[in-house]
């Protein structure tokens, strides 16, 4: 069992970032003390096989993979089900949690069946029985999660649909989309924002469904970060994507940056 997973059957919350590539970055960040990774296809020049290899890093250094593989929830349609071919790609490599941007229920209801399929051959898993073939269908529960990410305005309208689908364990809130879609952009400690994230939070953990979100990207000190994980945890959530590794190191190196300024001035 991965950390993320340990985190989350132990009643702890789950904290990590994303990357933009880069399988060096990943043993800094488990060394750091992040639970899991989440390379990002969707906005990154991460290629398939890099994405084998951060995967790869991550197993030997005990942490778990959520990828986010390329979708578009606002202009490629409701209905298309296209996002289900890299699902099934990412499932296949072994990748063990597996995240999309989705702009529909019936769109996470795929992505979901996918993530029952057998094929993981990525990740060398091979049947040559009948006895192995249904083995591999009855795969360990944290082998293959899939998450729907919500952050398009018909995935929000239809949330309650999403929260109802056989199989969810795991939704992830996109806090800066998600503020932008209810017309309240940037605005992280709105009230509506707030009153929109709980509305969903009692829903999932009626369903015993774990809630994920972002942190945003208005906090910049380790202060700020703090009190805002904290402000998180409060409201339900229970997995925390806090920032981009690239983008943590900006924030904190600038105020280093300005200090050792300071001083040789």
């Amino acid at each position: 069992m991965s950390r993320l997973f340990e985190k989350l059957a132990a009643g702890e919350m789950g904290l990590g970032v994303w990357i933009k590539g880069g399988p060096s970055w990943v043993s800094t960040i488990a060394r750091a003390g992040f639970d899991f990774v989440r390379p990002d296809m969707m906005f990154s020049a991460i290629d398939w096989r890099e994405l084998d290899h951060i995967n790869r890093t991550a197993q030997a250094v005990g942490i778990t993979t959520w990828v986010r593989v390329p979708a578009n929830p606002w202009l490629a349609g409701n209905d298309s089900l296209q996002v289900t071919v890299d699902v099934q790609r990412a499932f296949s490599l072994g990748i063990p949690f597996v995240g999309a941007s989705v702009a529909s229920a019936a769109q996470a209801r795929a992505c979901l069946e996918v993530s029952q399929d057998w094929h993981r051959s990525g990740a060398g898993e091979y049947p040559n029985s009948n006895e192995t073939f249904a083995a591999m269908h009855k795969k360990e529960s944290d082998a293959a999660v899939f998450a729907p990410h919500i952050e398009a305005g018909n995935a929000i309208k239809e949330i309650d649909e999403i929260i109802a689908l056989d199989g969810l364990r795991v939704i992830m809130l996109a806090m800066t989309d998600l503020s932008k879609a209810i017309n309240l952009p940037f605005e992280y400690d709105h009230p509506e924002l707030w009153r929109a994230v709980d509305r969903i939070v009692a829903k999932a953990h009626a369903r015993n469904i774990v809630v994920a979100a972002n942190m945003g990207y208005a906090f910049t000190t380790p202060e700020q970060m703090r009190d805002r994980v904290k402000r998180m945890h409060e409201h339900g959530i229970r997995i925390c994507l806090m920032q981009g590794a690239d983008i943590m190191l900006e924030n904190l190196a600038k105020a280093v940056i300005a200090d050792i300024r300071d001083v040789l001035a």
